[in-house]
């Protein structure tokens, strides 16, 4: 039994000088992944601070901080609406599902720590060129939004069994995801010229 196993005999049972970590091919490329992030990064800062915008115009328009969590919550017929807050956690939950992918299974605040940042890069901004409200309920949505993502590629790996399959298929999401919304943005960009 031992010596078929060492020959590769058994179906499923390799021996240990033959294993090799298997190639995630283009799917399975962190650079790949990377370069989702990057872009959408950069949609992020477009909607976040140009607010959709292909001018300048936006910068020195409005200048206001919040310190007070959920401060800033619209009362609508008499009810406090979060629907901004809702809107942050799903802006940067791909976020957290790229930091996923690229840091592995380090802690959750390997993971958190760059989100937090970026998002407290995106509130510093719109004060110091006036492009909006730093708002301390976005900081702590967008973060929160991160964690979801987190927990969500720390779920997609256990179903995987797998970083490497895990990688494929967040890859091939925000692919996908990424394609979609590029040419929804064209269409935009088209309808209003």
């Amino acid at each position: 039994m031992e010596r078929l196993a060492n020959e590769g005999g058994i179906e499923g049972v390799e021996p240990a000088v033959f294993r090799m970590e298997r190639s995630g091919g283009f799917l399975g490329s962190r650079t790949l992944t990377g370069c989702l992030l990057a872009v959408y990064l950069a949609v992020l800062a477009w909607i976040i601070l140009l607010k959709m915008q292909f001018s300048l115009d936006v910068v020195g328009t409005m200048r206001s901080v919040n310190l007070v969590p959920l401060a800033g919550a619209t009362v609508i017929n008499g009810a406090l609406d979060y629907r901004e807050a809702v809107q942050n956690v799903l802006a940067f939950a791909p976020f957290g599902l790229y930091a996923g992918m690229l840091f592995g299974r380090r802690s959750l605040w390997w993971g958190l720590a760059p989100i937090a940042l970026v998002s407290l890069a995106f509130e510093a901004l719109q004060f110091a060129f006036a492009m909006g409200a730093s708002d301390v309920t976005d900081l702590l949505a967008n973060t929160a939004g991160g964690a979801l993502g987190l927990c969500l590629y720390a779920l997609a790996r256990r179903i995987a069994r797998s970083d490497e399959r895990a990688m494929r298929a967040g890859n091939a999401v925000a692919l996908a995801g990424t394609a979609l919304v590029l040419a929804f943005l064209g269409v935009l960009i088209v309808a209003n010229l």
